[in-house]
């Protein structure tokens, strides 16, 4: 059972005696002397609860005291880091794009390395025909020829096929005669008879590299080709770089 101790006051004046703080010099009138050592003495004799976070507080004013100076660097610096940040989007741009651009003339690259053009085998096949040979018809693609010629001598069809092996676009070993026939084109009786010979050429063409073609464009004097292969190997040059 609890005991209530405070029954002698009940019906009497005598009244609770509290013990009363001690007094405030700081907020009292007397001198700041009084007041300095009156804060020594509080600090000596409470310093388990004042030194802890007296401690803390230190050591948070030191921390912030100590990134003044790296907070002083950045913001000098911001504008640069921002100035670096744009060139930097602005060179990943740029890198997308010239990716893009060298994909699409890595896509055309064969039309400028590898196929030889209609230009190039009709202008040595012109130098490859001789004196006494007619040149009937001829067909061409990226990979081989057909020539359907005649001549009234087997000497012109000899000399025929000898410019047309050693043309620089023509695989010379894939060069064969498919066809040889003769034929009477006396038309009376009085006239001498003369025989006419028709003759079918069958080959492969060369794959040309770059600086052969540049030759051959210079040597078959084709100044439009030879500048657009000029543009595509410098723009080729160029995303290299």
């Amino acid at each position: 059972m609890r005991i209530n101790y405070n029954f002698a006051f009940k019906n009497s004046k005598l009244r609770e005696w509290h013990r009363p703080a001690p007094p405030n010099l700081l907020i009292s009138d007397v001198s700041l002397q009084k007041k300095i050592q009156y804060l020594i003495d509080q600090l000596k004799n409470n310093s388990e609860l004042i030194y802890p976070p007296a401690f803390v507080l230190a050591i948070s004013l030191g921390i912030q005291i100590l990134n003044i100076y790296p907070t002083l660097i950045i913001k000098s610096l911001e504008s640069q880091h921002n100035e670096y940040s744009n060139i930097s989007r602005k060179l990943a741009d740029l890198k997308s794009q010239k990716l893009r651009i060298k994909k699409n003339v890595d896509s055309i690259d064969q039309y400028f390395s590898q196929a030889t053009l209609s230009y190039l085998f009709a202008f040595y096949l012109q130098n490859s025909v001789p004196e006494g040979v007619q040149l009937n018809s001829y067909s061409f693609n990226d990979n081989s020829f057909d020539i359907y010629a005649s001549s009234y001598t087997i000497d012109s069809f000899n000399e025929l096929l000898t410019l047309i092996i050693e043309s620089p676009i023509i695989n010379k070993d894939s060069v064969t005669l498919n066809q040889l026939s003769s034929k009477d084109s006396s038309q009376n009786i009085n006239s001498k008879s003369e025989t006419n010979f028709d003759i079918e050429i069958f080959g492969q063409v060369l794959k040309i590299d770059n600086k052969k073609r540049e030759n051959l464009y210079k040597e078959s004097e084709a100044d439009g080709l030879l500048q657009k292969l000029n543009r595509f190997n410098n723009l080729k040059l160029l995303l290299k770089s």
